[in-house]
């Protein structure tokens, strides 16, 4: 049976066209049509869906949310059962238009609560659960945050790798003075807001980080050189200066997300990297902390592609708030799509609409002020219909 969606302009994560066509067998794409098509046309009896007018393009590539720790966590120290956060949360991406979606899952040692490597592995393996349970409507991929100096959760991590349970790890580095804490004072404000601790932990933490800092760099090496051996890509997290990318790519890292200065972003991008920065920072136009709008990162040529972050609801949006600003929807659409999905190059190809390749894919209306999905389909199995 062939699927045909046709009626509308067709993105296919590289080029556009003002109309196209996508032909489906057996859940991969079978033909890719700059004109409209029918189903009468393939020769075989199948099926049309025509998106008067709706524009067809590649499912959406979210390479770094924290949402199911705020799914699991609606209410600070108010807990639901984690299964139930990422079935809730799967029918909610599927609306959202993300068929790949990565889960950013910190370890940290001294954090409390999801943070802690014991409920953290029990996400990533739960998550994995989920994905092989035959619930999943969109592809639940596990991104791994790891927060420099955790010794305990490196060696969680190391046993996680061993079970390929981890498509992506990336390294955050909270030592006060650097990155996103500028300051002991910024670095004091977030935990006391963040935790129910006292401030002399907060200090003890700081201290402990920074006397530490050799060691916790070593500990990167490491992992980058495991990492390596795996196939697996790196990311490093809230880079602040060029001198921090040069560190990170002596180290084999290749991207920078949510780089929070213009000067480290275009430094990343002169050593070949790739840099992704927040669908909310772009929509909103600012950074919530003050650090470096994606805005002007992306007129400077300084962005790769769009994460959700928090918020998948704003990924779809931030690819045309992104054509807005670049001038042209190639370049805006490609930053939720083939931008990030070229950067974790797996097998089923994300990002993309190619014959032979997976289809997953969107229909997007345009009509009002907001973008929304009307479509989405994974292997050419339709997953959420609007209206």
């Amino acid at each position: 049976m062939t699927l045909v969606i046709t009626g509308g302009p067709l993105f296919d994560g590289i080029r556009f066209y003002a109309q196209g066509s996508v032909l489906i067998e057996n859940g991969r794409v079978s033909e890719i049509r700059h004109d409209l098509a029918t189903a009468g046309e393939t020769g075989l009896p199948g099926h049309i869906i025509d998106t008067r007018g709706d524009l067809i393009m590649p499912g959406l590539v979210d390479l770094h949310s924290d949402s199911l720790e705020r799914s699991i966590e609606k209410r600070k120290g108010v807990y639901f059962d984690v299964e139930f956060a990422i079935l809730n949360l799967d029918r909610l991406l599927a609306s959202c238009g993300i068929t790949s979606f990565f889960h950013a899952i910190s370890f940290a040692d001294n954090e409390l609560g999801l943070r802690s490597p014991a409920e953290a592995e029990k996400c990533v393996r739960q998550i994995k659960a989920f994905q092989d349970s035959g619930q999943a409507l969109v592809r639940h991929k596990v991104h791994i945050r790891y927060e420099v100096g955790s010794e305990q959760s490196f060696r969680v991590i190391k046993t996680l790798l061993d079970q390929e349970l981890v498509d992506l790890i990336s390294i955050m580095d909270h030592t006060p003075g650097q990155g996103q804490f500028k300051s002991l004072a910024e670095y004091m404000e977030f935990n006391l807001a963040e935790y129910r601790v006292s401030r002399q932990e907060v200090l003890e933490r700081a201290k402990n980080k920074q006397e530490n800092n050799q060691r916790s760099w070593e500990m990167i090496a490491e992992l980058a050189r495991t990492m390596a051996a795996y196939g697996i890509p790196m990311l490093s997290h809230d880079d602040d200066t060029p001198s921090k990318i040069d560190l990170i790519h002596a180290m084999g890292i290749r991207a920078s997300e949510f780089p929070v200065s213009m000067a480290a972003a275009q430094r990343a991008v002169q050593c070949g990297m790739s840099v992704f920065m927040g669908s909310p920072n772009l929509i909103r136009d600012c950074s919530t902390n003050g650090n470096l709008k994606a805005s002007d990162a992306m007129r400077q040529g300084a962005l790769t592609g769009l994460v959700s972050d928090y918020y998948p609801e704003s990924l779809c949006q931030a690819a045309f708030t992104a054509a807005h600003h670049l001038g042209g929807l190639e370049k805006g659409l490609g930053m939720a799509t083939s931008g990030p999905g070229g950067f974790v190059n797996t097998p089923d190809g994300p990002g993309v609409l190619a014959p032979g390749g997976d289809a997953d894919l969107i229909i997007v209306n345009q009509d009002h002020n907001w973008a929304h999905v009307t479509h989405a389909f994974v292997r050419g199995r339709r997953i959420f219909r609007a209206g």
